[in-house]
């Protein structure tokens, strides 16, 4: 790895890390030029960042190979994949938000959850993705439980006045209107 390089996961590498789980669901292997073409960056771009996956256990590669996920590569892509799905049905199929839009969201957000937080969204996930009446007492608890783990009993003033400020407030336009 070039001097200077930290060996971590960077939320890029986390993206090409899904890239190769994605691909790897189709066919046994990834290459070089599909994840170029899939991500929408240069071929040495994508040498790069495989170098730097292989150098922390993520990924098997050699020079002109094919690319294959590590266990310790299929774990984590497939914690990242099924956060990220998660992530994007919520803002599509509760919130209303087109699919395109939510898989940005859900890939930018995806990298910056902790494991309490990820388990929080989980929580919530099962809640409201297919919200059924009689579940109105267990989100009601969730959220009893959500402002108890950051120490609030009842919403702040400023909190409430916002709640008031979107009734009066007008609807966002889109961009292109």
């Amino acid at each position: 790895m070039p001097r200077g390089r930290k060996k971590i996961l960077t939320p890029a590498l986390e993206d090409y890390l899904t890239v190769i789980y994605e691909i790897q669901q189709k066919q046994p292997a990834a290459r070089i030029s599909t994840i170029a073409r899939k991500v929408g960056v240069s071929l040495p771009s994508v040498t790069n960042a495989v170098r730097r996956l292989a150098d922390l256990g993520y990924v098997e590669y050699e020079k002109y190979g094919l690319i294959v996920l590590t266990p310790r590569g299929k774990r984590k892509a497939q914690s990242l994949f099924t956060m990220q799905k998660r992530i994007k049905n919520f803002f599509h199929y509760v919130l209303g938000i087109s699919v395109d839009i939510s898989e940005k969201l859900a890939r930018h957000l995806s990298h910056y959850l902790t494991a309490r937080t990820r388990e929080r969204i989980k929580e919530f996930y099962k809640l409201v993705i297919d919200f059924k009446e009689d579940q109105a007492k267990e989100l009601r608890k969730f959220i009893e439980e959500s402002r108890k783990l950051v120490n609030v009993a009842e919403l702040p003033e400023d909190v409430l006045e916002d709640l008031k400020a979107l009734e009066r407030e007008p609807e966002e336009e889109e961009e292109g209107d």
